[in-house]
């Protein structure tokens, strides 16, 4: 089983990789890639050593969302629908406005309680709230590719 790098507090990433003999400042170095540089893939780590990548990469993962759709507006609206681990679907969209602003819309919980007759994820019924690392990765996913459109 692999670990969520985001599901990680601070302390606990620290405690990983001490555990994996690395000293206690690389944990610092992890989160900024993960946290202020976006990386997408360990390759891009490039202040960790190549050891260190390698074993992040075969012990653990940068998310857990697996897209299985898109759906792009004539707007530019763009909906996604991501696969969680369980099976369970959630969505996420970036909505674009006139004055060059982005709202993004992201899912807290995996399905809905409320049962309205008109929405698809109402008549899914309640499965579970997200976890916080969940949350975030759809926020990041869309930061990530937006800051490499060069917006923000």
């Amino acid at each position: 089983m692999t670990i969520n790098l985001y599901a990680l507090s601070p302390e606990a990433l620290a405690d990983l990789l001490i555990s994996w003999g690395e000293p206690r400042f690389r944990a610092k170095q992890v989160r900024e890639w993960l946290y202020d540089k976006r990386a997408a893939s360990f390759d891009q780590m490039s202040s960790l050593p190549k050891g260190l990548r390698d074993r992040l990469q075969a012990e653990t993962t940068l998310g857990v969302l697996a897209p299985v759709s898109e759906q792009a507006s004539y707007d530019g609206t763009l909906k996604r629908l991501y696969r969680l681990p369980d099976g369970q679907m959630i969505e996420s969209v970036l909505m674009p406005y006139d004055d060059d602003r982005r709202t993004a819309c992201i899912s807290t919980q995996a399905g809905c309680a409320m049962g309205c007759v008109f929405c698809a994820t109402g008549q899914m019924g309640f499965a579970r709230h997200l976890t916080a690392a969940e949350i975030f990765e759809q926020a990041a996913l869309f930061a990530r590719e937006l800051e490499a459109q060069g917006e923000r």
